[in-house]
């Protein structure tokens, strides 16, 4: 029965950790992790950006797979949420601009003026969005 177990526990592992390699290879390959930089300007410093990128995503994946519960409180939580949708905001931030999401949608619908109205509306809808799925759908 154990050595049922060490073998799921390892296959789980070995799967998470293909997920997250090729999850973070995908974002590499973009060159999403040097458009940050750049907009950071902190270029000498993508060694240690890019390792505490997968530092993060390798801890977020055991305590999302070992259910670990980390007693912050409403205000730990509330930070953590921040920084989350910050890290989220910029990532779609990044991934939009590798891939010249908003010249293309421009270009397609002849839209001139009013972009950054209409890229302000996006973010403002997914902040109203997620703040009616937490607060009025918790369940």
């Amino acid at each position: 029965m154990w050595i049922k177990n060490i073998c799921m526990a390892l296959i789980g592992l070995a799967a998470g950790g293909a997920i997250a390699g090729a999850y973070v290879a995908f974002i590499s390959s973009l060159g999403v992790f040097t458009r940050l930089e750049g907009w950071a300007n902190e270029g000498r410093k993508i060694l240690r950006t890019e390792t505490l990128i997968l530092l993060g995503v390798t801890v977020g994946n055991l305590i999302t797979l070992y259910e670990i519960p980390i007693p912050v409180g409403q205000i730990g939580l509330a930070v953590c949420g921040i920084f989350f949708g910050i890290f989220t905001g910029c990532l779609a931030a990044a991934i939009a601009d590798v891939v010249k999401l908003f010249p293309i949608l421009s270009r397609r619908t002849g839209l001139r003026q009013g972009l950054p109205y209409i890229i302000a509306s996006v973010g403002l809808g997914k902040l109203v969005g997620t703040w009616i799925q937490f607060f009025c759908f918790p369940d």
